[in-house]
């Protein structure tokens, strides 16, 4: 079962319909209806054929906007482009159902998936075949699938996804911090050193609960002595002392 596959246990719990006359495809000669469309494509979803049910979903968004089934279909198509990788098209489905439900019940859900589809940011096959370390690479919907998580807390801290939205905050803090620590790095060596200490500098501001605080100091400190500025770079030692001692004992 892939990673992905995962995420359909959390979606919010469907009515299950009964579904009359759907088995076979529709034709041409008549339009199908919104149980057609849906039961048709459910069907296509679970055998994995995210093309087809896709079509189903959208056509029955498109046909029946005001019946119940479109609301179900708009909550599987979030989906349906999860499962098939288009994570910008999940995270946009997702955003439109937030603004088209605000007061849904399923709309902790749609914030999830927002913030899930964001933060899917995998390396291509070449990344991996040399061993790109994907702290180098630009993490900017990394930063957004953050902010999105925090907007499924602020305005649901206590969804089913609350726990895992928590989670998911402390590990892309640390891939922030990890790959600002690699910036601040490359300047350092680079001998920009105004540029490399502010960088450092944010990581200890902002992302102090991540392990990256410790380097970020370090790096810090042969700034400051770079730049003639001893003061700064005692204080920056003191923080590192401090942080080594409060990690001694945690």
């Amino acid at each position: 079962m892939s990673h992905r596959r995962l995420f359909f246990a959390a979606a919010p719990a469907l009515a299950a319909l009964v579904l009359a006359g759907c088995a076979g495809t529709p034709t041409h000669h008549s339009r199908p209806n919104a149980a057609s469309l849906y039961g048709h494509g459910r069907r296509a979803l679970e055998a994995a054929n995210y093309k087809v049910a896709e079509a189903y979903f959208r056509s029955l968004k498109a046909d029946y906007p005001f019946k119940h089934y479109a609301r179900e279909a708009a909550l599987y198509l979030i989906y349906t482009h999860f499962m098939a990788g288009h994570d910008h098209e999940a995270a946009n489905s997702a955003r439109r159902f937030i603004q088209e439900h605000p007061k849904s019940p399923d709309a902790p859900y749609a914030y999830f998936m927002v913030a899930v589809s964001e933060s899917q940011i995998d390396l291509n096959f070449v990344d991996r075949l040399f061993g790109v370390d994907p702290a180098k690479r630009n993490i900017r919907r990394l930063r957004t699938a953050f902010d999105d998580y925090k907007k499924l807390l602020d305005h649901y801290p206590s969804s089913p996804y609350s726990l895992y939205g928590r989670y998911e905050m402390a590990r892309i803090r640390n891939r922030i911090a990890k790959h600002d620590l690699y910036i601040a790095r490359f300047l350092l060596e680079k001998g920009a050193f105004v540029a490399s200490a502010n960088r450092a500098a944010d990581i200890v501001r902002k992302l102090g609960m991540t392990p990256a605080v410790h380097d970020a100091l370090r790096i810090l400190i042969r700034d400051y002595r770079h730049l003639g500025e001893p003061v700064l770079a005692h204080q920056a030692e003191a923080l590192l002392k401090a942080e080594r001692s409060a990690h001694s004992r945690s």
